[in-house]
C-alpha cells in the first residue's frame, strides 16, 4: 500500500512564523481581531454528544494495537485513507497543537469524519495503544471538551469532542518503525512503535479545561492528580531544599510545548542527588503519572531508564496545591522534560473557577520515534 503525504492548510498558531505568544494570548488576539461570528478557519460544528463517556478501556498487548490499527485504516475508502496515512518522516507529524479546532487545522481524519463503526474501531485502537491511565486521561479530555461545547462561545472555538484527529506515520506492522498522532484542544499524543512495541511517547501534551466538573451525572477530575502529586513531592522538602526548588515564577504556558521541538531549557530547581530516598520516591511517583500514559510494559522500561539518570534530574516548583491557582512545575533530566502550568484563569465561560492546566512530556533525545 502506498503511503500518501497530502498537503494541509496551516493556520497561524501561537508559535508559528517565529512568534512566541503564549497559547492563551493567541486565543485572546484571535477573538479580538476576527470579525464577529468567524474564527481563524471554519471549524466543524457537531451536535453528536454520544461520544462521552467514550467506550471503556480494554487491556490488550501491543500486537493488538497493530491489528486494530490495520482494521481501522481498512475501514476507510481510498480517498479518506490518503488523508489518514503519511510517510514515516512526513513533516506533518511535527505540526500539532493544543489550540482549539477553530484556530488550528490538523492533519488526518477527525472523529467527526467517522461513522459510528469507525469511531468504535478508533477507540478500540486507542485502548490497545495506551496504558489504562493514558486512556483515562484521553477520555477526560474529551469529557472536558463536551462540557465546553455547552459554552456560548463553543462554535466559534470549535469546542466539540468530535474535533480530535488521528493520523498514522508509516504502515502499522510488527517490524520496523511506525507511529500515530491523536489530538485536538488540550491533547497531543505522539506515540511511536518499533518492532511491535512502543518506543517513545515523546512529545505528548495533556491539558484540560475545566479540571473539576460534572457532566451528564458523572463527576470528573482531570490533571488534578498530577498537580497534587507535584505539590506533595515539594512538601517532602525541608525549608532549605524548597528554596533550591523554587521555580521563581509561573510562565504563561509550558516552555517546551507545540512548535518548540528541539528546545532544551536550562535545568532549574533542586537536583535529585540532594534528596533523601523518600523524596526521590515521591519525585518518581510524579514522573510515573506521565510515563504511564503508554502501556505498562513500556512504562516500566522507561521508568527504569529515568531512575538510572535520577541524580541528574532536577525538580522545580512554584505555587500551592490549590486548583485554579498559579502553579508551575518542571522536572528535567538528560532524557526527560515534564512541565505543568496552571495560570488560575479560564477561557470557557462555563468553566470559570473550575481549573485550566497545560502539561507536556518530552524525551528530547528520542522524539517522534527518532533518536
Amino acid at each position: 500500500m502506498k503511503v500518501f503525504t497530502p498537503a494541509i492548510k496551516l493556520v497561524k498558531s501561537s508559535k508559528q512564523q517565529g512568534q512566541r505568544y503564549p497559547v492563551i494570548w493567541a486565543l485572546v488576539l484571535a477573538m479580538i481581531f476576527e470579525p464577529a461570528g468567524s474564527a481563524a478557519h471554519e471549524a466543524p460544528v457537531h451536535t453528536h454528544q454520544r461520544l462521552v463517556p467514550v467506550p471503556a478501556y480494554v487491556p490488550a498487548p501491543g500486537q493488538s494495537a497493530i491489528a486494530t490499527a490495520q482494521r481501522l485504516i481498512a475501514s476507510f475508502d481510498p480517498g479518506a485513507r490518503s488523508e489518514l496515512l503519511f510517510d514515516w518522516d512526513a513533516r506533518e507529524r511535527t505540526r500539532w497543537s493544543n489550540l482549539p479546532a477553530g484556530f488550528f487545522t490538523r492533519p488526518g481524519l477527525s472523529i467527526g469524519d467517522m461513522s459510528d463503526d469507525q469511531r468504535g474501531l478508533l477507540f478500540e485502537f486507542l485502548s490497545t495503544s495506551l496504558g489504562e491511565q493514558g486512556y483515562r486521561r484521553l477520555s477526560n479530555v474529551l469529557a472536558a471538551e463536551a462540557f465546553l461545547s455547552q459554552a456560548p462561545n463553543a462554535a466559534r472555538n470549535g469546542w466539540y469532542p468530535e474535533n480530535y484527529w488521528i493520523s498514522f506515520y508509516g504502515l502499522p506492522s510488527d517490524g520496523g518503525d511506525w507511529g500515530w498522532s491523536f489530538g485536538g484542544h488540550h491533547l497531543g499524543l505522539n506515540l511511536s512503535f518499533r518492532d511491535g512495541q512502543v518506543s517513545t511517547m515523546s512529545p505528548s501534551f495533556v491539558g484540560t479545561e475545566p479540571a473539576i466538573f460534572r457532566l451528564d451525572g458523572v463527576e470528573y477530575e482531570s490533571v488534578v492528580d498530577m498537580h497534587h502529586a507535584g505539590h506533595a513531592a515539594f512538601l517532602t522538602l525541608d525549608p532549605d531544599q524548597r528554596e533550591l526548588a523554587d521555580a521563581g515564577r509561573v510562565p504563561r504556558d509550558v516552555i517546551t510545548g507545540p512548535g518548540d521541538d528541539g528546545l532544551v531549557p536550562q535545568r532549574i530547581g533542586i537536583s535529585a542527588s540532594e534528596m533523601s530516598p523518600a523524596q526521590r520516591t515521591a519525585l518518581l511517583a510524579v514522573v510515573r503519572l506521565w510515563v504511564e500514559i503508554q502501556p505498562e510494559g513500556n512504562a516500566s522500561v522507561r521508568m527504569k531508564a529515568i531512575e538510572a539518570e535520577l541524580d541528574q534530574v532536577h525538580f522545580a516548583w512554584h505555587g500551592s496545591g490549590e486548583v485554579n491557582t498559579p502553579v508551575y512545575m518542571r522536572i528535567q533530566g538528560p532524557s526527560l522534560i515534564i512541565e505543568l502550568v496552571s495560570n488560575g484563569d479560564n477561557v470557557g465561560e462555563n468553566a470559570r473557577g473550575r481549573g485550566h492546566y497545560h502539561t507536556i512530556y518530552r524525551d528530547p533525545t528520542f522524539e517522534y520515534g527518532r533518536q
